[in-house]
């Protein structure tokens, strides 16, 4: 498994480490996914704008348990290693759970939300294809962005768009995304997924959320 990379996003801290992906059963995950996918491509109605498959309220008696046993440990060592880079006061104990999958297809996406069932979060970028599918997109909610067009407009412009630690110059940030990547931030930092351009490869990530204490 590769190294944790460290980086800050309007000032909250990011971590990211590729998951081997022979370390795990992808196979019979994704085939799990996408089995409850053809069963029902709408499985889930949020709003108008957002009509998708993922598991937040799953029914049980409809759609394949999809088994992520082989990923639990995995998890946790990241977990744990990423947690030793927050700098807590003590070594706080934390547990860990799988709130969701997520399975998009072609003009799918995500609205702006965080989730407020933890101090962190976490997306392992199960199925992803960078010619068809949108990273998670990042938004700036410091008090001064709405502004930031009309008092600085040329300051994009003159930052670098490939450093992260610029983003707080900028409405919203995406990171550079590969498939088996696990991003970390905090449960906090709002965010979207914008719409699919996949014609023949859905989009599957797998959505953790994580409590200390």
């Amino acid at each position: 498994m590769s190294s944790i990379k460290y980086t800050t996003l309007f000032g909250f801290p990011i971590m990211t480490q590729k998951i081997d992906k022979k370390s795990y059963d992808k196979k019979s995950i994704i085939t799990a996914i996408e089995k409850n996918f053809e069963l029902n491509q709408k499985r889930t109605i949020r709003d108008e704008q957002n009509v998708l498959h993922h598991s937040l309220h799953p029914n049980f008696t409809e759609y394949h348990k999809v088994n992520f046993d082989t990923l639990i440990p995995i998890y946790k060592k990241i977990l744990q290693n990423m947690l030793k880079k927050i700098k807590l006061v003590s070594a706080a104990p934390f547990h860990f759970s799988i709130v969701n999958y997520t399975c998009l297809s072609h003009g799918e996406s995500l609205k702006p939300h965080i989730h407020g069932s933890g101090e962190f979060t976490a997306v392992h970028y199960l199925q992803f294809d960078k010619k068809q599918h949108t990273p998670t997109m990042f938004e700036n909610t410091l008090p001064y962005a709405d502004y930031l067009m009309h008092l600085r407009p040329k300051l994009p412009k003159l930052l670098s768009s490939q450093e992260a630690s610029n983003s707080w110059a900028y409405m919203d940030w995406s990171l550079d995304v590969e498939e088996d990547d696990f991003y970390f931030a905090p449960a906090y930092l709002k965010h979207r997924v914008d719409a699919q351009n996949s014609k023949d490869k859905n989009r599957i990530t797998v959505v953790l959320n994580i409590m200390l204490g």
